[in-house]
């Protein structure tokens, strides 16, 4: 038996029968689960999570394969939890159905339709934060710019905001110290909202999103009202969740390297390009689910039908035999090719939302804030071992 931090690994060779067992859910993994990923990567490229059975991929060409081939590796996996949520966990030919209801939101016309107002929106939030004084940057723009914006999306009051994001988090598992019998009251509470829309945006549909779910068609017929509410559900965390926690890991990372933080003060055309690298060094998904539609063999393992594969794009993102230095953040790589927001098919729709939020953001703050330090109180990260960012990351900000 070795012992790495808080995990436990007990080494086999892959076609040892009794596997090899060690544990993915673990803290040790959830504050850092880089030293583990390049471990995995290195030694044990695919084991079987001895807690839940399922088996962990980390090596980028292994994640690569897997991520493009539907047709053997099934969404499905994403399912099964208190709310079923069309699109992340459908195959083809649905998905490719339900896909098509939501595309034209987020192509670059529409995005270019919407970015004056979410200049706005960024604008005035970075104008409200404190100089020189200790400010919680999730509060005070991550959270409140995502949010704002998908509720325009959405054609939601700017009041229920809160609410949005409160939802979102119970629904993803991320509110910290929360039980799960008030997560499913608050997820409940998300529900009755949504389904009182339905019969509003049928009677009077707009140009927003739920109207577009709302009156959608598919080989003639019509969602359900617990599908509608379900898409309602995706759209919510999609618009939301994944800007948030990309622009605290982004904060995050920047603090420590204020030449860096200069760098971009001085060529701000460098902002994209970092955001980028965030996306890969640490990003705000770390891994998807797949069930296995019939065997595979990964480095000698079988893999049968039926089980589930955890699919680490956040291991394959720091894969040495990929990217050079893996392990540092190089501001203007080349060739950035991240898996962060998936691959092939279900390659994630509101991916240049968030990319455009994100560029926003970031040139409002470099605009005003010459350079920006680590506060005094104590930072706390996203509980989970699925999404990866911040509930709370305080700074010090000068102009």
């Amino acid at each position: 038996m070795h012992l790495t931090g808080q995990t436990a690994y007990c080494f086999f060779t892959p076609n040892d029968k009794d596997a090899l067992f060690m544990r993915f859910y673990t803290p040790s993994i959830l504050e850092n689960p880089y030293p583990s990923y390049q471990h995995w990567r290195a030694e044990h490229p695919i084991w079987q999570d001895e807690d839940t059975g399922d088996w962990i991929i980390s090596r980028h060409d292994d994640v690569r394969s897997i991520l493009k081939d539907s047709t053997q590796f099934s969404s499905n996996a994403m399912g099964g939890g208190s709310v079923a949520l069309p699109l992340l966990a459908d195959d083809p030919p649905r998905h490719t159905q339900l896909r098509g209801i939501v595309n034209k939101a987020f192509t670059s016309r529409m995005l270019r339709s919407i970015e004056d107002n979410v200049v706005q929106i960024a604008d005035s939030l970075v104008d409200r934060l404190a100089v020189g004084s200790e400010v919680d940057m999730v509060t005070g723009l991550t959270t409140p710019l995502p949010v704002a914006v998908i509720s325009q999306m959405m054609a939601i009051p700017d009041e229920r905001a809160a609410d949005f994001k409160r939802w979102s988090d119970a629904l993803t598992g991320t509110l910290a110290g929360v039980s799960l019998a008030d997560r499913q009251l608050e997820i409940a509470e998300m529900a009755g909202y949504f389904n009182s829309l339905i019969p509003v945006r049928r009677a009077q549909p707009g140009p927003d999103l739920i109207s577009s779910v709302v009156n959608a068609k598919l080989s003639g017929a019509g969602l359900t009202d617990s599908e509608i509410v379900g898409f309602c559900m995706l759209l919510l965390i999609a618009g939301n969740e994944t800007t948030t926690n990309l622009l605290g890991n982004f904060l995050n990372i920047m603090v420590d390297r204020p030449a860096m933080q200069q760098r971009l003060v001085e060529e701000p055309g460098l902002i994209e390009a970092a955001i980028e690298e965030t996306l890969r060094y640490d990003g705000p998904v770390q891994f998807l689910r797949r069930k296995l539609l019939k065997p595979a063999t990964f480095h000698g393992q079988e893999v049968q039908e039926g089980e589930v594969a955890h699919v680490i794009m956040g291991s394959a993102n720091r894969d040495e035999s990929c990217y050079p230095d893996a392990d540092q953040f190089v501001l203007d790589r080349a060739k950035n090719h991240h898996h962060t927001f998936g691959f092939g098919i279900h390659f994630c729709i509101g991916a240049p939302l968030a990319r455009l939020e994100a560029k926003i953001a970031l040139r409002a703050l470099f605009q005003r804030f010459k350079k920006f330090e680590r506060g005094q109180s104590e930072n706390e990260r996203v509980p989970s071992h699925l999404l990866r960012g911040f509930h709370h990351l305080y700074l010090l900000l000068a102009e």
